[in-house]
């Protein structure tokens, strides 16, 4: 498989995803976070042409528990709940929340695979939905 670059630049291979024995997958050297620490310290990790990644990172942040997982991720769920609040302003009405389409689908889709591949982000597989963890370069996890 040919590498590819992710966010930092760095190219990625196959090799270069690790699974652990509770199935998450994530780039070697990572080590999971809350959401917390990774507020604090993701943007080191994230070029600064690629700030159109933060309001996504805002909203995974918003979806995680203490421990930075997002247990049962559902894309259309967590684009209408907390993608939305992480993008809600005070103009907006109350009830206001982002739409979820084909369009969403498809980019939200190519972003979570970039934070995987940039040791931002750990996913398993749980049957028909998704799990995913927060991370950060630098230590295992």
């Amino acid at each position: 498989m040919e590498a590819v670059p992710n966010l930092l630049g760095d190219r990625v291979n196959s090799d270069d995803i690790v699974t652990d024995k509770d199935r998450w997958g994530y780039l070697k050297g990572t080590r999971f976070v809350g959401h917390d620490e990774w507020d604090q310290r993701r943007s080191k990790h994230v070029d600064r042409r690629r700030l159109f990644l933060e309001p996504l990172a805002e909203g995974l942040s918003l979806a995680a528990d203490e421990k930075g997982r997002i247990l049962d991720f559902w894309p259309n769920r967590f684009y209408e709940g907390p993608m939305s609040d992480a993008m809600r302003n005070d103009d907006d009405p109350e009830p206001w929340t982002l739409t979820y389409d084909r369009f969403t689908a498809m980019t939200m889709s190519v972003f979570m695979i970039e934070l995987v591949e940039s040791g931002l982000l750990a996913t398993r597989g749980n049957g028909d939905s998704v799990d995913y963890r927060l991370c950060l370069p630098g230590g295992g996890a």
